[in-house]
């Protein structure tokens, strides 16, 4: 649990560190996949590369804030991660539609990648929930 007060300093910079590095995964992820409406993949990268920017910003820079930060990175992150698991799941029943055997190894192969995309997301989702929570809600 964090307070309202700064917190602890090993928590701050292990917080900066974890996500500055998945500020840069998801940049790089931003950056090779391709911006097209109908796959906004890149674009929920992009945010999510940008909510775990300003994560590490503030834990090192502004500590007092970085419960809020950390808060809205943790809702982002379950968001996003819902919103890739819906969009694997849907290509998923249509490549089985379109393609039949062909299909369910492409469904697999979308499987691992949402895999992936769900160890870097929800861990970050359900420990920054859990970290933020105030005594209130601890009751």
């Amino acid at each position: 649990m964090i307070s309202h007060a700064a917190a602890p300093k090993q928590v701050r910079i292990g917080l900066s560190v974890g996500a500055a590095c998945s500020a840069g995964l998801f940049g790089w992820a931003a950056f090779v996949l391709p911006w097209r409406p109908e796959a906004p993949l890149a674009l929920l990268a992009f945010g999510l590369a940008l909510l775990h920017a300003a994560t590490a910003f503030t834990a090192l820079c502004w500590p007092r804030r970085m419960r809020h930060a950390w808060r809205l990175l943790a809702i982002g992150s379950l968001f996003c991660g819902l919103i890739f698991t819906l969009a694997i799941g849907t290509a998923s029943i249509e490549l089985v539609r379109m393609y039949g055997d062909l299909g369910w190894g492409l469904t697999a192969l979308l499987g691992t990648i949402g895999l992936l995309l769900l160890v870097a997301t929800l861990p970050m989702g359900i420990l920054g929930l859990r970290g933020t929570r105030t005594t209130d809600e601890m009751h």
